[in-house]
């Protein structure tokens, strides 16, 4: 899993690249922990480079909302892959989250 990160406005995006599963998971998981730990308002997921996301990336982005609450802060879809989008929608946590821009590519 690579994980890019930038800044855009109040938001820090991490772009992640690969599959999303349970061996890169704890890896997202501690980048979400520093982000949430920053001084910026927002996290923005970047998925569009997501090949796969597996129960154990679900389970992140479900931990990262909850703490993001806690906080004050919020967690944002950006773009996804079509099959990340599919896969989140059927889930259906995608709710959960602000929506920045178009979702899918």
């Amino acid at each position: 899993m690579k994980i890019i990160e930038n800044i855009c406005g109040n938001d820090l995006v991490l772009s992640l690249e690969g599959d999303f599963d349970e061996v890169t998971s704890p890896q997202v998981e501690d980048r979400v922990e520093q982000a949430l730990s920053a001084d910026v308002p927002n996290i923005c997921f970047d998925m569009s480079k997501v090949d796969y996301i597996s129960s154990a990336g679900i389970r992140v982005l479900i931990i990262a909302h909850k703490k993001a609450l806690k906080r004050g802060k919020n967690v944002k879809m950006g773009k996804m892959s079509k099959r990340v989008s599919d896969i989140i929608e059927v889930v259906g946590i995608l709710p959960l989250f602000s929506v920045k821009g178009d979702q899918s590519q």
